[in-house]
């Protein structure tokens, strides 16, 4: 295990993460972890030296069990908001991810341990009319995936 891809400067809390759009069954996965108050879709932080293909398949073995087929990159997402008083400043990549065929899409609740630290992670399964009325974030990608926008390269510069 490398440390991920993170730090602290006097202004910012800067990190870098892979994210994968699970499309199965003309359903989407999307997730909540602990007791969030929206959902987000799996993935997590780069680690150092790791790249961002095999960060994303990493982080989907690890918090889903599923093997990846295959990971289009899609998106490459800056963000920068402030949470809980706090400046973050991040770079996301997110890719269209193929999972293998016989997954089922059901809903399951899934016991994580994180690096030493246990997470309960909610997943859902949604269509696209599920999709529309969920707190889903970051928005831009919500808007991505209802509008089909994920065969071509985007770059989103998103500012809170």
């Amino acid at each position: 295990m490398e440390l991920e891809v993170k730090f602290k400067t006097e202004k910012y809390n800067y990190y870098n993460r892979a994210v994968g759009v699970i499309r199965q069954h003309n359903k989407f996965l999307i997730m909540k972890v602990d007791n969030s108050p929206y959902y987000h879709l799996p993935g997590w932080h780069i680690e150092i030296g790791e790249d961002s293909l095999s960060a994303v398949k990493r982080e989907i073995k690890e918090e889903l069990d599923f093997d990846c087929i295959k990971a289009n990159l899609f998106c490459i997402q800056e963000n920068f908001y402030e949470k809980k008083g706090v400046a973050h400043h991040g770079v996301e990549y997110y890719y269209l991810i193929e999972i293998e065929e016989n997954v089922e899409t059901i809903n399951k609740e899934i016991e994580e341990n994180d690096r030493g630290v246990a997470k309960h992670l909610s997943v859902r399964w949604v269509d696209l009319q599920e999709l529309k009325e969920t707190d889903l974030r970051p928005k831009t990608l919500k808007e991505s995936i209802i509008n089909t926008a994920l065969d071509s390269l985007v770059h989103i510069i998103q500012r809170d």
